[in-house]
């Protein structure tokens, strides 16, 4: 059966990846991203694509609300964009605890963290009309705190993906009783812009795992940390 999906950073990287697989597996995808015409992810024939900036929340509130004026009801949301300390001009070799100031710190907090929490806020009404609705947030496993131990040079980007991780579960736990899971997925290190060419995983590779445990994710799952291809993965 067809749904109904939203994935965000749609137009680039992994998330432009995920789109075309979900399209071939005969979903109607909506994507979203920061550009008012993103041609990469239009190219795909998505049902439709919604401008957002998930780093500013009237962006999030307007975009939700141009999706929610389309769709009545949304199987599955994707909140797959985000960013690190680059992407606001820290050097490659400028993001550790000390280096990083308070404000480069915020501002990836609020894209990878603020943008899913209130985009998933705004798309409540659609989620409840769904029958069993999908939340699937895309963590790290950055933010893990076994992991993040001894890995990860990004220091704002591990610290985003442990809150991303910590909303997962503050927000399953308020979704469960409407029916709605909620799960975090490390999608694997992917060889995007921000994972670097030495990943192990190509987003194709990533892309099509994630599409196939999607497809078998319920509300068992809701509160889970999970690995792209389904297993357990550490907190």
């Amino acid at each position: 059966m067809s749904r109904s999906i939203l994935v965000t950073g749609a137009n680039r990287g992994l998330g432009l990846h995920l789109v075309r697989h979900l399209i071939a597996n005969g979903d109607e995808v909506w994507g979203s991203a920061r550009e008012a015409d993103p041609q990469h992810l239009l190219a795909l024939g998505p049902a439709g694509a919604v401008q957002i900036d998930m780093g500013d929340e009237s962006s999030v509130v307007a975009g939700a609300a141009a999706l929610s004026s389309q769709i009545d009801h949304l199987d599955v949301l994707i909140n797959c964009a985000g960013v690190d300390a680059r992407a606001f001009g820290a050097g490659a070799d400028e993001r550790g605890p000390f280096d990083l100031s308070i404000e480069t710190v915020q501002q990836v907090m609020a894209v990878n963290v603020g943008g899913p929490m209130v985009l998933t806020k705004e798309l409540r009404p659609l989620l409840l009309a769904a029958a069993d609705a999908i939340v699937l947030n895309l963590s790290s496993q950055l933010g893990s705190m076994e992991v993040g131990a001894r890995a990860g040079n990004d220091t704002s980007y591990c610290i985003s993906k442990a809150a991303m991780n910590m909303l997962t579960v503050k927000t399953a736990a308020t979704l469960r009783s409407d029916g709605v899971a909620v799960v975090a997925m490390h999608p694997g290190w992917v060889a995007t812009d921000m994972g670097g060419e030495r990943a192990s995983l190509s987003p194709d590779e990533s892309a099509s795992a994630i599409v196939s445990t999607l497809g078998g994710l319920s509300i068992a799952d809701t509160g889970s940390f999970l690995n792209w291809d389904g297993s357990p993965h550490a907190w």
